[in-house]
């Protein structure tokens, strides 16, 4: 119950604070960033806000790819919001009903909570991220997992042969 409130909670917050888009998820590129097909065929991409989920190639990446299409795939969704990423990117949170699905990738160990300069962007997330490890949940069920963000700055060069 207690949950459920302050997921009601943030969820008002949220939507009083920030621009929102409706739509349907038409693609799933990876745990933390999704396509949404807005009424008038307006395709918009978006990164989960808050959150870091594996990279693809590292272990987990595609189980939280997978897992966050299976939840929200083709299903109509609300993402609050107004920043951009450097990549054009909208920045938000992405709502199925009122369930923070940004949280649920972070709660069921597909995700950590996202940090700027060590620190936690989203306290609460941050909170679930150490339930979820205490619960070996997901990423967590196996000991030495990088963070993405260390995972990308390690194989920097292999993305960019890769590309050519």
């Amino acid at each position: 119950m207690k949950r459920k409130f302050c997921s009601l909670v943030l969820f008002v917050v949220a939507f009083s604070a920030s621009a929102d888009i409706s739509g349907r998820i038409v693609r799933v590129l990876d745990g933390d960033t999704v396509e949404i097909l807005e009424p008038g065929d307006r395709l918009t991409r978006v990164r989960l806000a808050g959150i870091d989920a594996p990279e693809k190639s590292q272990p987990f990446g595609q189980r939280s790819r997978q897992e966050l299409s299976s939840m929200v795939a083709q299903r109509p969704v609300t993402v609050t919001g107004s920043e951009t990423d450097r990549y054009g990117r909208l920045l938000g949170t992405l709502w199925l009903g009122m369930t923070d699905m940004n949280a649920e990738q972070i709660r069921k160990g597909l995700a950590w909570a996202y940090r700027y300069h060590g620190k936690p962007v989203r306290p609460d997330y941050a909170v679930l991220e150490a339930e979820a490890r205490s619960q070996s949940a997901g990423l967590w069920s196996e000991p030495g997992q990088t963070e993405p963000w260390r995972w990308r700055s390690l194989h920097q060069n292999e993305q960019k042969t890769d590309k050519n």
